[in-house]
């Protein structure tokens, strides 16, 4: 007979979460101790058949039907929801102990899947035989079995809304690391791994559309002095407020990045060099007239920016951010707290 199983992986973490839950499996006796009986006197009868299960076989599975339940006969069984590389579970069920019950009292479809843990054998019953025993035994038991279920009810219950913060703490987590790998952590920007990632693609993509690509690269004037004079965090309020600025002039598709020390980038796919030179004024004018205030003091700072186009300044992105780099020192040479797109008319030199 063919039977579904999971992999020896998803088998050995249930296994490993059984061994936790080991000592709380069997706490309670389960009123179906009395059916277990009650089958094995009558387990001749054609509508009582045993299942011999294999470790990690799929006994039940979620939202199938639930026309018939079984009583454990021997081995243990592991409840479970969702995903089995990452399962929520439910519970632990071993010897005398029935499942899919709900299903068939309810009748509805399963509300959660069962694997063997290891051999198991199962009595099978349908809803008619199990009625018939509720019918032959003493009242006190359908009493001892509305508890037992009631019970199980809000552990389940309780155990789905563990599961549910644990998955709401793993998305935090998860974001919050993807967001540290990709943004500066003091100013909230694209970091220059983020600018490394996405640079090469959107060139290939203008390349392909025929498009353009304004690259504009910006730099504190004379930022070590205000570190040395202010304090470094003087310096860290600066640079916040140039992000906070730049997020405010640029266009919702450009990428605004800090791409070191108090050097940023903003990549602006689709700008000519008007629209480019225009957003690195407004950027420039607006700075120069910004200040922040540290430990009571007024601190004002002015940006030199530089520009280049791809494909007018360059082939490559390489080419095309050099432009770009070249024209920022262009800025400062010529006396800093300006614009300059790059013209390839003049060579540059380091300058503070």
């Amino acid at each position: 007979m063919s039977f579904e199983t999971i992999s020896s992986s998803e088998l050995d973490n249930l296994l490993a979460s059984y061994a936790v839950h080991n000592e709380e499996q069997y706490q309670e006796e389960t009123p179906f101790l009395q059916l277990l009986a009650w089958i094995e006197i009558r387990k001749t009868d054609q509508s009582i058949t045993e299942r011999i299960c294999q470790p990690g076989e799929i006994i039940l599975r979620e939202d199938e039907d639930g026309d018939i339940f079984y009583v454990i006969r021997s081995g243990e069984t592991a409840i479970i929801k969702g995903d089995f590389q990452n399962p929520t579970i439910l519970g632990f069920r071993g010897v005398g102990d029935a499942l899919g019950e709900m299903a068939l009292l309810e009748n509805l479809p399963r509300s959660a899947t069962v694997i063997a843990l290891n051999a198991v054998s199962l009595w099978s019953l349908s809803r008619a035989m199990f009625y018939q025993f509720v019918g032959e035994n003493h009242p006190s038991f359908s009493l001892d079995l509305m508890n037992m279920l009631s019970s199980r009810i809000r552990k389940a219950d309780e155990e789905r809304r563990r599961g549910y913060v644990r998955e709401k703490q793993q998305v935090v987590v998860l974001e919050t690391l993807s967001k540290q790998a990709t943004h500066d952590p003091l100013t909230g920007l694209f970091n220059r791994r983020y600018l490394d990632q996405i640079l090469y693609g959107e060139i290939a993509h203008a390349r392909q559309n025929g498009s353009l690509v304004g690259i504009l690269m910006a730099d504190v004037d004379h930022f070590k002095k205000i570190n040395d004079n202010y304090g470094h965090k003087a310096g860290d309020l600066m640079l916040q407020a140039v992000g906070n600025l730049m997020k405010k002039c640029v266009r919702s598709a450009d990428i605004v990045c800090r791409y070191g020390g108090e050097e940023f980038v903003i990549v602006m796919p689709g700008a000519s060099a008007p629209t480019v030179s225009k957003c690195a004024e407004e950027i420039r004018a607006r700075f120069e007239m910004l200040s922040v205030i540290s430990e009571g003091r007024e601190i004002q700072a002015t940006l030199s920016l530089g520009a280049a186009i791809y494909p007018l300044h360059g082939p490559n992105v390489d080419e095309v951010f050099i432009h770009a780099d070249r024209a920022m020192y262009q800025a400062k040479q010529g006396g800093r707290n300006r614009v300059v797109v790059f013209s390839g008319e003049a060579d540059s030199k380091n300058v503070e």
